[in-house]
């Protein structure tokens, strides 16, 4: 296996690296102690995500998605188990070297942006590139053209913060894109979002996920992602169940929808 270190500078995978998983975890499990109970958001998850994949993770508040995710990016070391990055054991990097492999091959897409204020739109998306060690010129050459791909003009004068959420969302996915990433993490990406940029943003992570081979994770309650994925597990509890699993709490899509409904009509209530 190729080490990640090594080849960060490659923008696509080699194809025998295609059918091998791009993360991997083997038993992974995370405790903390609060008082005397000992709580375990995450508990024996193991997973397998290729090369091009969009994975859809989706489960009720609490159920540990977001300790996974931190895990998954090398953030949060697991207490029992391994979490393999291109067939490499992600932990036995130094926090010095997996913070390069963000830096440079791992995109994170949150639901709230952050924005850096006193930068435009373009260069809040060449961002990423900047860190790098980029001039400025060429950043922000690359920076117009993922705008322009997403559907934003390069030539708003705007901040990003004046603008629309869907369009918002959208130079957030410029600015995931534009360093060629591995994989991206994506967080509730389209929850705040109306139906129209839903689908727009929808349509780019699809085609991101088949035409350019860029991984993707995501985390969602939006059933028209699950419908547009051929991969999406179940977490509740801690605990990660692929919808084949015979294990899986649900047995069929009917009862994830019924499921997500009444998801959404509990927050609604609260």
């Amino acid at each position: 296996m190729k080490n990640p270190i090594k080849d960060i500078e490659n923008n696509k995978p080699i194809e025998h690296e295609l059918s091998a998983p791009i993360i991997e975890t083997l038993g992974i499990s995370k405790v903390y102690r609060i008082g005397s109970t000992m709580v375990s958001p995450v508990t024996d998850v193991t997973l397998q995500v290729g090369y091009g994949e969009l994975v859809i993770i989706f489960g009720p508040s609490g159920a540990g998605k977001s300790t996974l995710i931190s895990m998954l990016m090398g953030l949060e070391k697991p207490d029992v188990g391994e979490v393999f990055f291109k067939g490499m054991s992600l932990y036995n990097y130094t926090d010095e070297q997996r913070t390069v492999i963000r830096l440079k091959k791992i995109s994170y897409l949150p639901q709230a942006q952050y924005w850096i204020d006193n930068l435009g739109i373009v260069d809040n998306v060449a961002l990423p590139l900047l860190l790098q060690g980029w001039s400025k010129s060429r950043a922000r050459t690359k920076a117009k053209e993922y705008l322009t791909k997403v559907g934003i003009s390069p030539d708003l004068k705007q901040s990003p913060d004046q603008l629309s959420s869907g369009q918002q969302q959208k130079v957030a996915l410029a600015r995931a894109l534009i360093k060629d990433p591995w994989i991206i993490f994506a967080d509730e990406p389209t929850a705040h979002l109306d139906s129209k940029s839903v689908d727009e943003v929808a349509k780019i992570l699809v085609d991101t996920a088949e035409k350019q081979k860029i991984t993707i994770v995501m985390v969602t309650h939006d059933l028209s992602f699950l419908k547009l994925s051929k991969k999406w597990l179940f977490m509740q509890d801690g605990r990660l169940w692929n919808i084949e699993d015979k294990k899986n709490p649900f047995t069929d899509i009917k009862q994830v929808i019924d499921y997500i409904d009444l998801q959404k009509e509990k927050e609604r209530e609260d």
